[in-house]
């Protein structure tokens, strides 16, 4: 992977596209001095606070580890003229939102290769105890290779789920739902500089209305579970659903699922989004018939191609298998994710046990 530590830092505006490559402590260096007046806010997560212990000595660094929730960022004093994070997703949400509300500079240091938190114009972050929609800072990115080699395993999963959000776009468009995605597949290469330059790009294009997927829904379920390869984990579930569904799912007529218990199951309120009327559910019954063939050799082709993809995560993780694992997180992924899944429980075919 390629280092280079000779980028200028630019102005935040111009800076939206390709991460800029640099070494930690030395981009942490440049921030510092690029925002030469007022105090530097050096926000991390538990797992990346040692990326600030040089920086932290600095007389005019303020330095918070973030907890889930923003509020203790606003108790910040007076005359902070930048926040420097390093960490995953919800840091960066957090350092970015903190930067939006104060007007000042923001660099963000992932440590996650998927690069998730670092492009978004929208997030929904935790503001004291409060689930709240909040817009995000225009911020620059920089990337260490170093540091994101470890996570780049869940990167190639990302692009992974990037392809399938591809795919499930296409089916609900033919179903009546959402508009028609424009094919944007990922390049696949296990190259490391090309899964994070992929993410990057794929994240701008999220963040310009290209489809994200319930992929990302049941990878964060499936994180928030312990499981260690969420995304790839989300792929094989997903994936093999689609396939089944496609090759020989059929509804089941005169059966409705019991929304109320699925939702309870979730742990949502009743009713869950998306139950559609008697007049969708015909329509989209038909749209099955007429739709099914050619859906089933997209969906059974990317199949296919697993073990292509099994062997690039072993590139990086060893111990990746293609084990589907356990599937209830799955099940109640309709009332979560809202997308082909959803269609999928309306047909009544997510009722296994």
């Amino acid at each position: 992977m390629r280092l280079d530590g000779s980028l200028p830092m630019t102005n935040v505006e111009e800076y939206e596209g390709e991460p800029e490559w640099i070494e930690t402590e030395e981009g942490i260096r440049r921030a510092m001095a690029e925002y030469g007046a007022g105090k530097i806010l050096l926000s991390s997560d538990a797992e990346a606070c040692r990326v600030f212990s040089s920086a932290a000595c600095s007389p005019r660094a303020v330095s918070v580890v973030f907890d889930g929730d923003c509020l203790p960022f606003f108790s910040m004093p007076d005359g902070v003229s930048c926040v420097i994070a390093a960490g995953g997703r919800d840091v960066l949400l957090a350092a970015r939102y903190f930067a939006e509300v104060r007007g000042i500079g923001c660099v963000l240091f992932p440590s996650e290769a998927s690069l998730d938190g670092a492009y978004d114009r929208r997030a929904i972050v935790r503001l004291g105890g409060e689930e709240t929609p909040v817009s995000l800072s225009v911020t620059r990115v920089c990337c260490d290779p170093v540091r994101l080699r470890p996570t780049l395993a869940e990167g190639y999963g990302r692009l992974l789920l990037s392809l399938l959000a591809d795919f499930e776009a296409r089916a609900l468009f033919r179903f009546g739902a959402g508009k028609e995605a424009r094919e944007d597949k990922p390049d696949l290469s296990a190259d490391g500089e090309n899964i994070i330059r992929e993410n990057a790009r794929l994240r701008r294009a999220e963040r310009d209305g290209a489809p994200a997927g319930e992929g990302t829904v049941l990878k964060e379920l499936l994180a928030q579970a312990g499981e260690p390869l969420p995304a790839w984990r989300a792929f094989l579930q997903l994936s093999s659903l689609y396939a089944a569904f496609f090759s020989k799912g059929k509804p089941r007529r005169y059966f409705t699922p019991d929304y109320r218990a699925r939702a309870e199951r979730a742990g949502i309120p009743y009713p869950p989004p998306g139950i559609p009327t008697a007049e969708e559910y015909a329509v989209r019954a038909m749209a099955l018939e007429r739709e099914r063939a050619p859906l089933a050799r997209e969906i059974l082709a990317l199949a296919e191609g697993k073990d292509q993809f099994l062997a690039a995560m072993r590139e990086f993780s060893p111990t990746a298998d293609a084990r589907g694992g356990d599937l209830s997180l799955l099940r109640t992924l309709p009332e979560r994710g809202g997308g082909l899944s959803a269609i999928i429980r309306d047909f009544g075919l997510m009722e296994w046990e």
